[in-house]
């Protein structure tokens, strides 16, 4: 979850550990950390809970691949594309791109505004393999994908090794990695929302075209695209076959 007790044109914070006032009622997920030591993460899965973060100054949510009971195994594979010059159709090319390459294996690829300045390209798996298993595959795949386009996109880490080109960030499948949760609020002027949304209406949105003010609006005309996204769920071993 992301602070900012003195509003957000004051630079805020990231925190994963639970305050220790934080009431009972409040979830807990407890992490073994690599290094050692446990952490106890925020499940934040109620109405109430969201509401007393906010009253904590908490504006944006970031959540982990992988659920509580099985910490380890990730349930989504995600792609974070941002565009290297601001210009939001290179993203929209990207996303388009890893979705071919993605439904082409018999995966379903959903997609979702940041918020920000990019997309998410989110892959439901079923939880059947573990983070590190699931990160090679996400890598392989960005390294496919980049190769149909040498010169657009890269999975290059280094930035001044890239030279223009857009990074298929893999990185984020990885355990203790996190990303922006749908429909969590961004502090920016506005309130742009991280809002999941179909393919087809890449043509006619921004990064930051849904805020607090229309994303309402827009779910009861259109309703929730990843509604249904975890039928979708496949084994993450069908990738490389």
């Amino acid at each position: 979850m992301q602070r900012f007790p003195d509003g957000i044109d004051v630079e805020g914070f990231f925190q994963k550990e639970a305050s220790s006032f934080f009431p009972d009622w409040v979830g807990r997920a407890t992490i073994e950390l690599k290094k050692g030591g446990i952490q106890h993460q925020v499940i934040c899965d109620n109405e109430a809970s969201i509401v007393y973060l906010a009253s904590q100054a908490v504006i944006t949510f970031h959540v982990m691949l992988c659920r509580s009971d099985k910490l380890f195994y990730p349930d989504r594979l995600v792609f974070d594309l941002d565009p290297p010059d601001g210009d939001f159709s290179r993203v929209v090319f990207a996303a388009r791109t890893v979705k071919e390459t993605v439904e082409g294996l018999g995966y379903r690829a959903f997609v979702m505004t940041t918020g920000s300045r990019g997309l998410h390209v989110v892959i439901p798996i079923d939880r059947s393999a573990d983070y590190d298993t699931v990160h090679e595959y996400a890598r392989r795949l960005a390294d496919m994908i980049a190769k149909k386009h040498p010169g657009r996109l890269t999975i290059e880490l280094e930035k001044e090794k890239r030279e223009g080109r857009l990074f298929l960030d893999y990185m984020r499948n990885t355990f203790g990695q996190t990303h922006v949760a749908p429909y969590s609020v961004r502090p920016k002027k506005g309130a742009p929302v991280a809002t999941p949304v179909t393919w087809e209406e890449l043509d006619s949105i921004s990064s930051q075209g849904y805020n607090i003010r229309n994303v309402s609006e827009r779910l009861k005309k259109k309703g929730d695209p990843w509604e249904d996204i975890d039928s979708y769920a496949r084994p993450v071993e069908k990738i490389v076959r």
